[in-house]
């Protein structure tokens, strides 16, 4: 009787070898997998629809030929949270890559805002977007009176559902007409509301930010839209309607969830803007977070200066605001991290108040 080959030794083998696929498999297919989507991403480069210019404020220009670097700055009580009111020039300290500024211009005044409010209308906001639609509005009747406000919705696709306008009908208008359906095309939203808020005539801009995931469907990268906003003097208020981040231990750090990406990404942007990235834990605090926002760019001290380093190379210099005196102790200042520098034969990409 023929002997019984002994396979145990193949299944083991065998199974060793299946073990070494499993681990080495994903390094051969997921990066091709990963540059095909990539791809598939970048075929179609974003763009809001050509707008007529809002008409000019008689009392402010923006883009002058003087290389004055303005900082909107917001001053909180660290344990109330309170804005900070009364403070003088000189409780503040300005440093440029280091090196500390001799501050030119002060004032603590309402600044009209050119202002866009960008809603995620993906499919998973359905629940969420009455309740958002109140909020925007409510946003924009505590602002100030002389603010512009245009709306952006979004899902897989980005799209300008409102101009300019200083009417609150007309955005009541736009907002009982957005349908909520698709994905997520969150930073393709940020960017183009960025570039946006610059056509405006205000001598401020803001963008403020609903959504409740993680980016899917956009064209640009994070790294993309950093180096926007780093470019652009706008500040990034951010509400993200994203589940906790939870501690996953040692081995988590290594693979992040959908909700701790959107949570990073919201602050990421957010802080290099001086805004701030709100997390509400259920979807009725947006009214409170709203009137939080709208509170803080209407109370933020404006402070100016020329920089010392007369060299138009369009790098980007790292600003740090300090507080100086007995408010150090008790208060916090939030600020945008910095600006590019004017490039040769350009002029500043920073506004002024003449």
């Amino acid at each position: 009787m023929p002997r019984k080959p002994d396979l145990s030794g193949i299944r083991r083998k065998l199974g060793i070898g299946s073990l070494w696929f499993l681990i080495l498999c994903p390094l051969f297919v997921f990066p091709q997998q990963t540059k095909d989507s990539e791809e598939r991403r970048r075929q179609s480069k974003p763009e809001l629809e050509q707008s007529i210019p809002p008409p000019r404020d008689k009392g402010y220009t923006i883009g002058v030929n003087v290389d004055l670097v303005l900082m909107y700055t917001s001053v909180f009580d660290k344990k109330t949270g309170h804005f900070a009111a009364g403070l003088k020039q000189d409780s503040f300290k300005l440093y440029e890559d280091g090196v500390q500024q001799a501050i030119t211009a002060f004032s603590q005044e309402d600044v009209p805002v050119s202002m866009g409010i960008l809603l995620d209308l993906s499919g998973s906001m359905r629940s969420k977007i009455d309740q958002v639609n109140k909020a925007a509005l409510a946003f924009i009747r505590a602002s100030n009176p002389k603010d512009q406000v245009f709306l952006i919705g979004f899902n897989d696709e980005v799209e300008l559902l409102q101009d300019y306008t200083s009417d609150i009908d007309e955005i009541t208008d736009s907002l009982d007409n957005i349908v909520v359906t698709g994905g997520t095309a969150l930073y393709d939203a940020v960017y183009l509301g960025v570039q946006k808020s610059q056509s405006g005539s205000r001598p401020k801009k803001a963008v403020v930010v609903i959504s409740d995931g993680e980016d899917r469907d956009s064209y640009y990268k994070l790294d993309e839209l950093v180096a926007k906003v780093q470019e652009l003097d706008v500040q990034i208020f951010s509400i993200g309607f994203v589940n906790a981040v939870e501690d996953k231990g040692f081995f988590g750090r290594w693979s992040k969830s959908a909700p701790e990406k959107a949570h990073r990404a919201l602050v990421r942007i957010s802080e290099e803007t001086g805004g701030k990235a709100f997390f509400p834990g259920k979807v009725t605090d947006i009214h409170s977070v709203v009137a939080e926002i709208a509170s803080d760019l209407r109370s933020q001290y404006s402070i100016g200066y020329f920089s010392s380093n007369a060299a138009r190379d369009g790098t980007f210099r790292r600003v740090k605001i300090e507080l100086d005196g007995p408010v150090a102790a008790k208060c916090q200042a939030r600020y945008r991290r910095g600006y590019y520098a004017p490039k040769p034969g350009g002029q500043a990409a920073v506004g002024s108040r003449q």
